[in-house]
């Protein structure tokens, strides 16, 4: 028994390697969730490595239909048709109604012949459409015995909710389960892949986002879950002199720190001073927005003088944007473009905008918490921000229950005095660090960030409308 490839891009990091072979998988799901999508790539892709491949189709479709369907994806390739990689099986009408003796001798002989590495059977219940329950259970017992002698990984496909594969026969027999669900969400339809059940495997079960493109099917695993680093004593600038000296000496290295506030205080600029800190130094980082495209990141920092695409074109950033994809997509674009310059840098910017983006079943703080681990692991330091609602006052840091993962957080309010709207800085919480206590003026200009001396003579500053202490009120009632 060995593991072989699935062919189906992403797939593997779920299934920590691939299918074993031999062992007989089920891919299930509804009509049109793309199961023979699915397993004629995987096909494909085996004969592509020199496997002899057999499909075996109970649909009775000519072989030229099946081009004209397959013909749109790049993995499809005709040649290994004629060339005999590939040999089509089709299973007769006139052999289905002779029952399941017929049935499966037919599909043993073409066996004994070819004797393939690979088979796909497309679809496996056509075959006991007309069976009773207990005819069925015999069929499929009888099937699967000599399955188990062809010495081939062997796909089924079957139409079957998640529901009916509970009470199916087959859920028992198969060694493998792969789930395909086709669901509704905002304005359109999201694909989905759950690995039920696979023998002899660890992998990763839950939930996977996916979609059929071009290239055929593309999963978008979530991001595994690692032991936890112990906290680095190393510590990394901020880029910012004053946010240094709050911070007891600038962030911790691999620690996920979180900057909250509301629009325009200057969360995205102290995200990207950050940044461009890091790549002055030769420490490659990634800009991950959910805000703003590529081009509007660039054009935002030049008129700081930030020159972002000098450093992307030195191969020292790497800038996402979650404009150009599905949310779910987020985490495997993440990975790639920190895999390819080796950050050491994350500004996560805009984390308040993916709960409007995540479907019902993934809570943002479980989808955060999966990130943040992943960044830790890696020993990536993070900055994320979060946009709150409340213009000025409000105790509340996020609203979205995700302050308790981070291991910093910094809060910006806008402050009203002497009707001047002025903004104010302060760091809540800076684990395994001492940092400062003050509210601190915080000033935005064409030089960058500038952190100024606390609000001196005032209390309740976070509150957005500041008064005057009791000894300061006493001494400007004297002056007039």
């Amino acid at each position: 028994m060995k593991q072989v490839a699935s062919g189906i891009n992403g797939l593997d990091k779920i299934l920590e390697g691939g299918f074993l072979r031999p062992s007989i998988v089920l891919i299930a799901g509804a009509a049109g969730t793309g199961k023979t999508t699915f397993v004629m790539q995987s096909l494909f892709n085996a004969a592509r490595s020199e496997e002899i491949c057999m499909y075996i189709t109970a649909l009775s479709e000519p072989i030229a239909m099946i081009n004209n369907f397959m013909s749109k994806f790049s993995f499809y390739n005709i040649s290994l048709l004629g060339k005999g990689n590939i040999k089509y099986v089709p299973i007769s009408i006139g052999i289905i109604h002779q029952g399941s003796e017929a049935i499966i001798k037919e599909i043993e002989k073409k066996i004994e012949t070819i004797k393939p590495d690979v088979i796909v059977i497309d679809p496996v219940n056509v075959f006991t459409m007309e069976q009773d329950e207990e005819s069925r259970r015999k069929f499929y017992y009888d099937f699967f015995t000599c399955m188990k002698g062809w010495n081939s990984l062997v796909l089924l496909t079957g139409e079957f909710t998640q529901d009916e594969l509970i009470k199916s026969t087959l859920s028992y027999l198969v060694d493998g389960i792969v789930h395909i669900s086709y669901e509704p969400f905002l304005h359109r339809n999201t694909r989905y892949i759950n690995i039920i059940k696979m023998r002899g495997i660890e992998f990763q079960g839950g939930k996977h986002s996916c979609k059929i493109t071009k290239d055929g099917f593309i999963v978008y695993p979530r991001l595994p879950g690692g032991s936890r680093r112990p906290m680095s004593k190393e510590r990394i600038s901020t880029g910012i002199k004053g946010l240094d000296l709050m911070t007891g000496g600038g962030f911790v290295a691999g620690s996920s720190i979180l900057l909250s506030g509301s629009s325009g205080t200057g969360k995205s600029m102290i995200g990207t001073q950050f940044i461009v800190e890091g790549v002055s130094k030769k420490d490659p980082a990634v800009i991950i927005s959910l805000e703003e495209d590529a081009i509007q990141i660039r054009d935002n920092s030049k008129m700081m003088g930030w020159d972002l695409q000098e450093f992307e074109n030195k191969k020292q950033l790497k800038i996402v944007s979650a404009l150009d994809f599905d949310i779910q997509e987020l985490t495997t674009h993440m990975d790639e473009a920190i895999r390819a310059i080796n950050a050491r840098r994350v500004l996560f910017d805009g984390i308040s905008r993916l709960r409007q983006r995540l479907p019902q079943y993934m809570p943002l703080p479980e989808y955060m918490e999966d990130i943040v681990n992943y960044l830790k692991n890696k020993n990536i330091t993070t900055l994320y921000t979060n946009e709150t609602s409340n213009l000025t006052g409000g105790t509340q840091i996020t609203g979205t229950g995700i302050s308790p993962l981070m291991d910093g957080v910094i809060l910006l309010r806008y402050v009203e005095i002497k009707s001047e709207m002025r903004k104010a800085i302060s760091v809540l919480k800076m684990r395994g660090s001492d940092h400062d206590k003050e509210i601190r003026e915080i000033v935005i200009d064409k030089k960058g960030v500038e952190i100024r001396l606390p609000f001196s003579g005032y209390s309740g500053i976070l509150s957005g409308s500041p008064i005057k202490t009791p000894s300061e009120a006493f001494v400007e009632a004297f002056k007039n």
